[in-house]
């Protein structure tokens, strides 16, 4: 099962692994490393790699740039996974060789580095999953989300919960025709997204809908309140009026001014479905999710709200 991001640092230099180690854990990935050529060939062994960022300058038996040898390894060892090469002087040759032995990316030790790791290892993750996505049948496809709501209540890291929860919807839209295709963690330079849904249903319920539905979710344990729903009402405004409903999803579920700000706001012509821990559980545990939303959307259109918001 694809745990939401399992990423593999292979670097001798401990500074650079702790600056991974913030900088990924703080978008949610889980982070392991190996400083050796020995250990990172153990390492590449371990089931359930997502994501390999080897570093060039490795020293090790074969001299200064022992790492760039470790990109076959990744492709032999762990072949699900994409490499990345990360190096403080990306020379032609190098480069060539990495992408010839198999990697996905570079990445250059630079004064943007922070950024560029962020988008590289993003859309490398979202190739991962992709595939992953792909290669599930039904049976597996149900499985994997009974494990990754399972995976949400239990996590205690906000980073991390947020990062499985997206994953979570994102399989359950896998489940709802016409709503199976979509792209996580969009952002530019004032903004990002969570989950964008390209609404290609046939169902004529979903058919009047928004051509892209968005979908937010906050991983906070306690109940998410209404500087939350501004932020999101922000963002439709940008989507040049191609979306006009979003779902709020709130693992922690929401605070009752949030009620009170969407009734003040009754007149836009846009539409919130708030999706709290009740409503997961029904989306989890149903055999129609569609009906599901369904419910949901005719709540919010009502201004009605169950425990399921609680």
């Amino acid at each position: 099962m694809n745990d939401g991001g399992r990423i593999l640092i292979i670097d001798d230099d401990h500074l650079f692994l702790e600056t991974y180690e913030d900088l990924l854990s703080a978008w949610g990935y889980k982070v392991e490393s190996a400083t050796t050529r020995t250990k990172a060939l153990e390492r590449l062994d371990e089931p359930g790699w997502s994501v390999v960022l080897v570093d060039q300058k490795l020293d090790g038996p074969g001299g200064g740039d022992d790492g760039l040898d470790l990109i076959a390894e990744v492709g032999i060892r762990a072949p699900g996974a994409k490499a990345i090469l990360v190096t403080a002087y990306a020379s032609n040759e190098a480069v060539e060789r990495a992408f010839k032995d198999g990697a996905y990316d570079y990445l250059e030790k630079r004064s943007v580095f922070a950024a560029l790791l962020r988008v590289k290892v993003r859309n490398a993750m979202e190739a991962v999953r992709e595939r992953w996505l792909g290669a599930l049948d039904e049976g597996e496809t149900e499985k994997a989300i009974r494990a990754t709501w399972e995976a949400v209540r239990s996590e205690n890291d906000r980073n991390r919960k947020g990062l499985l929860l997206e994953q979570l919807m994102t399989l359950l839209f896998k489940t709802i025709p016409g709503l199976e295709r979509l792209d996580t963690r969009l952002k530019n330079e004032v903004e990002e997204l969570d989950v964008l849904v390209r609404n290609d249903a046939t169902d004529p319920f979903w058919q009047k809908e928004s051509p892209y539905i968005l979908v937010e979710c906050k991983n906070w344990s306690g109940h998410v309140g209404t500087k939350d729903l501004r932020d999101l009402f922000g963002k439709f405004e940008a989507r040049y009026k191609r979306c006009r409903l979003a779902l709020f999803v709130a693992a922690g579920g929401f605070a009752d001014t949030i009620r009170q700000d969407l009734r003040s706001r009754a007149r836009e012509d846009l539409l919130v479905m708030l999706v709290g821990p009740g409503d997961l559980e029904d989306l989890v545990r149903s055999a129609d999710r569609s009906a599901v939303l369904k419910e949901i959307h005719q709540r919010a259109v009502a201004a009605t709200f169950d425990h399921g918001q609680g």
